[in-house]
């Protein structure tokens, strides 16, 4: 028997309650369509985000109660949780980029005296333990390109394993740091079915570990492969390269060993990235790699330096995430997104095993249409993942894994993708001044990439074989996640949830 409330809702918008989904999809199709002729700004998903709300309520019956129910989602907790978490990530990632730590890195590579297979696998390894520090796909390929793409080709890598190996350790980097955009909104857009809480960031960082590592030591392999049976002859001018980079920057490694080790050892990642940004601080300026002067300081009229830029830069990023959580609000309140939900459940079955590999389909998708920065991979498929895996009692550290190993997939490789654009933008200019260097062709990036591959065909297996897949019991008792995430619509009706808690009763592991 339907209440009162359910059929309100059924009847807030003219003809159809679907008229829920405009906001969405004026956020979303304009982005898609115009990223394909080149338009990667998240200003176009921003203004949709805007521009879908506003015309969503032309269709609502009860025009005062629609933007009741947007306001109340635009302060979604999970938004609020991602725009405080944000606000530090840049400040902690701006510390370490003007600290010089890519130097330190390139540094180190000059020293190990390596052939064109070790030096191949050292810059997918040095990329990747920067993106774990920085927690920034774009900043690796910006900052370690310019320096150590001429270097690699001109001491013998192959140019497309060079490409490749830079931006596979930027995907690294992006999936695996605990101050990773995906990392954190993955983790908070999957909540506890049984508690008023969200996935905790350490706690899907430990569980990831199982991915990962078997995806990166795939990706070294292969690095040293190709990097061996690609080798070309080296020249003077790559030992010159590297022997101008200064190893002081290696100091800052210490700050992302700080933030890592707070992270996985059960504290907020709120805490972490506090102590990350107050080691970076003094170690910055104790060795002179910064000073206090690039921290704070007066433009005319205008405050400027390393925090201030490093907390405003990643404001788009929010407004873009507090608008997706104001759309899907509308669509969850009006009952769209459940019938979605139990749409895509009807055909693909009702078995652990099938909804995880709905999943991977919904995600793998979205890699495709989604041209653009990953996190909209997880920001539009978190929401589903949530309504899915709860319906199978699936655990949301399971759920945020899955969900950000396939984020980090195939938008790094798809050659219309912003991640080969980037690259190749990055690379253009290094032609001019290096007449050895050439660019790889966007379709290069396919076969050269390889662990948004690996952590793809990893997830895939996990999924099909149900290794790592835990589940969530009734009566779990973990620490709270701080700002708690309530999920309401897992106790909107007592009858789903007395079914849903004896469905809980089942073993703590599958596969």
């Amino acid at each position: 028997m339907q209440n009162k409330n359910s059929e309100d809702t059924r009847d807030a918008f003219y003809l159809t309650r679907w008229f829920a989904c405009l906001p969405l999809l004026v956020m979303v199709v304009p982005a898609i369509a115009l990223s394909l002729r080149g338009v990667l700004s998240a200003d176009v998903m921003i203004a949709g985000g805007v521009a879908g709300l506003m015309l969503g309520s032309l269709f609502a019956r009860r025009k005062k109660e629609y933007w009741g129910h947007v306001t109340r989602s635009l302060g979604d907790s999970t938004g609020l949780l991602v725009f405080a978490l944000f606000l530090l990530v840049g400040i902690y990632g701006k510390l370490l980029g003007e600290a010089r730590l890519a130097e330190g890195l390139i540094w180190l590579s000059g020293h190990l005296q390596v052939g064109p297979a070790l030096f191949a696998l050292f810059i997918y390894v040095a990329c990747s333990v920067l993106g774990t520090a920085m927690g920034t796909s774009v900043g690796i390929v910006l900052i370690m390109t310019p320096v150590i793409y001429p270097a690699a080709v001109a001491l013998g890598v192959h140019p497309v394993i060079a490409a490749g190996a830079i931006l596979s350790g930027a995907a690294t980097g992006d999936h695996f740091a605990p101050v990773s955009d995906t990392t954190i909104i993955s983790s908070s857009t999957q909540h506890y079915k049984f508690q008023k809480r969200c996935a905790e960031v350490g706690e899907v960082v430990r569980a990831r570990m199982i991915y990962v590592i078997p995806a990166f030591l795939i990706s070294c392999a292969l690095y040293f492969l190709a990097g061996s049976f690609s080798a070309r002859p080296a020249l003077e001018t790559g030992s010159a390269l590297i022997s101008g980079a200064s190893p002081r920057g290696l100091i800052m490694l210490l700050p992302m060993v700080v933030v890592i080790c707070t992270a996985l050892s059960g504290r907020s990642v709120f805490e972490a990235l506090t102590y990350g940004c107050l080691s970076a601080i003094a170690l910055g300026v104790g060795s002179g790699l910064l000073s206090w002067e690039q921290l704070f300081y007066i433009d005319g009229r205008e405050l400027k330096g390393v925090i201030t830029e490093g907390a405003v830069q990643n404001l788009p990023t929010i407004v873009l995430i507090v608008l997706m959580m104001g759309a899907y609000g509308v669509m969850r309140v009006h009952g769209v997104l459940d019938s979605l939900v139990n749409g895509i459940k009807r055909y693909t079955g009702d078995s652990a095993r099938s909804t995880e590999l709905s999943m991977v389909g919904i995600a793998t998708l979205l890699n495709f249409l989604l041209v653009g920065l990953v996190a909209r991979v997880t920001v539009v498929a978190g929401p589903i993942f949530n309504q899915l895996g709860q319906a199978q009692n699936l655990h949301p550290n399971r759920r945020a894994n899955l969900l950000d190993g396939m984020a980090n997939s195939f938008s790094f490789v798809i050659p219309w993708h912003v991640w080969p654009m980037l690259m190749l933008v990055t690379i253009g200019p290094l032609l001019e001044q290096y007449a050895f260097l050439s660019a790889p062709a966007p379709l290069d990036f396919l076969y050269s990439t390889f662990y948004p591959l690996a952590i793809w065909g990893v997830m895939l297996v996990a999924a099909v074989t149900g290794f790592g897949r835990t589940y969530e019991s009734a009566d779990s008792a973990q620490p709270v996640c701080e700002p708690a995430l309530v999920t309401q619509s897992a106790f909107s009706d007592p009858d789903m949830r007395n079914a849903a808690v004896s469905a809980a009763n089942s073993p703590k592991r599958s596969g």
